[in-house]
Formats: C-alpha cells, structure tokens, sequence
C-alpha cells in the first residue's frame, strides 16, 4: 500500500526546478520528452513477490531520479511487463518494450529469462541489466557464453562465488561441520549452474554429494512436490542436509511437502537454502519446522550511506521493510546506473537518439573508474558528468564495476530465519575478495 503517492507529481516538479537551477536541463541540443525505460518483472509464477517488489522499487528509483531533475530535465518514464517466471516468453516480453518505445531495461529477473532474452537485445540494440540473474554460463565470453554484442549487464555476483561460499561455510565454517549432502535444484540455468558450482567447491573440500534431484519450476502445488521430496526419503543412507536450490514459490511447495502439516517426513533433516528462498514470501509462508534454518544470498552494505538512500525514499512511499528484499538494491542500482549513462551520452553526444551503442558503453563507463558518488549524491553526480568529468556509480548494493562481459562482483551472506520466523538473521559475512580467494 503506498502512502504520499499523491505528493509524487509536485515532488518532481518542485525537484526538477531545483535542480535545473543548479546544474542546467535542456541545454543539449536533441530530442524531447519523457525517455522510455523499461521493467521486466515476474509478478507472477514462482518469483511472483520478487516481482512484485521490483515494481515497488523501479517506481521509487525513477521517481527518485525524475525528483532530482531527470536526464538533462527530460523525465524517465516506467513501462512493466509481467514475464510470468517464463524463460520461454522473456525475448518476447522484451521485444513488447522495445516496441513501445524504451531505449534500456532492469531485469529480466532469471538466468533462464536472461538466457531468452539477451538475443532480443543485441538485435534491437537496447541494453538490459539484470537485477538477480546468477548463472555463471552467463558471465563468459563469447564463443562459450552470451554473444550479446555488450548489451547484457548483471549487477550481481554469479554462482561460481555462491557455489564457493556455501559449500566453504558447511564444509568448514559451520558447527557442526557438514560432509554429507543431497542436493535438490530447479532444472534450470540458475539451478544447474549452481548446483554445479557448489558440487565442484564441496567436493574440492572433500564433501560428498550423495543425491542429486532435479524438479521442473513453477510447481503447481505442495502435491506436485511430492516426488521430489519422496527421492529423499527413499534416499539410504540420509544425507545430513538437503541443500535447496529453488526461487520461492517452489521453495515454499517444496519445504511445505516435506514438513507434511507439522510432522516432517524426514524427521530432524537440516536445510541448507540459497537467494532464491531469501524473500518476504518465502518467510511469510515457510513452515515453522524451518526457523532457525539457513542459506546463502548476495548482499550488500546495509550501514552504507548509498543503502540508506535506498531505504529512505523506499519507505517514504511503501508500508513494508525494504531489509527483507534480497534483490532490491541491486534493481535501484539498475535505473541509477542507466540513467547516468543515459546523461553521459546525452553530454558526449549531443544531438542523438539516446540509447544504442553510445549508451551501452556508457553504462560501463559511469560504473567504475571515476570520482565515487552514490544516490544520495545525485546531484553532485550529474553535475560531474555534465562537466565531462569521469564517475563512478557505486549504489546500494555496493560497487557495480562492470567488466569486459558485463559482470560485477559482491559480497554473500549466511543468512537464517529467526526463532520467531518473522525476519532473517545475518549469521555471516563474506566478502568477494575473501570468497575468491578460497
């Protein structure tokens, strides 16, 4: 439920003159009007809350950089559509954006949908920077990855650096220590790849993967999970842990069958879970049997000044705590990082069209190796900019330095639900540096 929406419009106009005042708008000679940004969101099927509250959070973001003057007093304007969680239809839902209009996209959320729709990008020349989309086939370079032309970005950490995290805090930093494991993951690009990835790191320290258990996403039910959960009962031996490889909604189904209404089928089994269960809808609905449970998810700073920008203009708006939104800062990064390349470009290439090429390598471009500035900083940022200085965008979810293909690096966390169910719990904090040098 918003609240102060119908303050929004004056906000904006009152924010634009400000900062018109202060940093001059409309002084490129070029095209006016609103710039056409786009959201690609799964409001709907297995990641249906995350898809919800990346609406919640594009809308903040593009209010908040409409407030503050816009790209050179030009206002962005938010176009969503709903990609179901369907890898099969994201190139389609994108191509609906493109043709009405956007010259850039947040999202899609997932490797699959990625998979599906960075063709559609390079094609139409309309870069897209995926918010949570954590497959490692998509960070290598063509021939063996994405031959995308430059124009998927990911401003979250891949799975090869999660597979390393989990396995090196069972295997080694958890008490007890964990050395027998099943792992039960989506079919998927994001649950192979990572499946993998902790697979490779696990074994290196000597655990053993015992089961492997594939299930096809978006379960209809708890029933339609039952299977899955039956290859673990039948399992002989037990694993100690059944690790979690699933986006929430079939987390959710998954966890539910195996709990059975209160009386687990396999009683005392430990869960291990990844990003995809760390969400407000997976919290809300888990099952009871699994507080105190834990698993691993990008993080970022909480106490940095550039979160707190987040936080403020995210709860000024909406009723809900932003803390438990795993991916949140990572899509209010997204429409910051596109926004200054989109003021980047207008200032280096004044007169044209915005987005293409120009803006595709913009967006690395105000990501790193510049003076340091974060939202909270926007108006210093945009005057930097237009001054031709060199930037660097460094957001909520931290740093955002893209490199050659388009990836960033961060840190994880161990994260566990509370005894009382109601939140998580920070149990551990790994920085990317220290993961990789694992």
């Amino acid at each position: 439920m918003t609240k102060g929406a119908s303050m929004r419009a004056l906000a904006n106009v009152v924010g634009a003159i400000g900062v018109c005042v202060a940093i001059g708008c409309g002084g490129d000679d070029g095209p006016s009007g609103p710039v056409k940004v786009g959201l690609l969101a799964p409001k709907t099927g297995a990641l249906m809350e995350v898809g919800e509250s990346f609406e919640r959070v594009a809308i903040v973001a593009v209010d908040s950089i409409n407030a503050k003057g816009g790209i050179g007093g030009r206002d962005l304007e938010l176009i969503v559509e709903d990609t179901e969680t369907n890898a099969d239809t994201a190139g389609a839902k994108l191509q609906g954006l493109i043709d009405q209009g956007v010259v850039a996209v947040v999202g899609p959320a997932t490797s699959g949908e990625v998979t599906n729709a960075w063709p559609v990008a390079r094609d139409n020349r309309v870069p897209i920077i995926s918010p949570s989309s954590t497959a490692p086939s998509l960070s290598r370079p063509a021939p063996t990855g994405p031959d995308d032309d430059g124009y998927m970005f990911r401003n979250v950490p891949d799975d090869e650096i999660q597979g390393i995290a989990m396995a090196y805090y069972l295997k080694t930093l958890r008490t007890p220590q964990v050395s027998n494991v099943a792992v039960l993951f989506e079919n998927s690009p994001y649950g192979i790849g990572l499946k993998n990835a902790f697979k490779t790191s696990f074994e290196d320290l000597t655990g053993v993967v015992a089961l492997e258990v594939p299930f096809e996403q978006n379960l209809v039910d708890a029933a339609a999970a039952t299977p899955a959960i039956d290859s673990l009962v039948n399992a002989s031996p037990q694993p100690e842990m059944v690790v979690l490889i699933a986006l929430e909604q079939d987390a959710v189904k998954l966890v539910s069958a195996w709990d059975n209404s209160g009386s687990p089928r396999i009683a005392d089994m430990q869960w291990f879970m990844t990003d995809g269960a760390r969400s407000g809808g997976f919290l809300s609905a888990a099952p009871m049997s699994l507080r105190g449970m834990c698993g691993t998810a990008p993080t970022f700073p909480v106490n940095g000044l550039a979160y707190t920008e987040l936080q403020t203009a995210y709860e000024a708006s909406y009723d809900d705590s932003i803390d438990a939104q795993v991916f949140a800062p990572n899509v209010w990064d997204g429409f910051h990082l596109l926004a200054a390349a989109m003021v980047h470009q207008s200032v280096n290439h004044s007169g044209e069209d915005l987005g293409g090429a120009n803006l595709r390598d913009a967006i690395t471009t105000v990501s790193r190796d510049g003076q340091t500035f974060h939202a909270g900083q926007w108006r210093d940022l945009i005057s930097a900019l237009r001054s031709r200085n060199d930037v660097d965008y460094d957001g909520a979810a931290g740093p955002n330095d893209f490199d050659v293909v388009g990836q960033t690096v961060g840190p994880y966390e161990v994260w566990c639900i509370a005894g009382d169910g109601a939140s998580f719990t920070q149990a551990l904090f790994l920085d990317a540096a220290d993961i990789q040098a694992l």
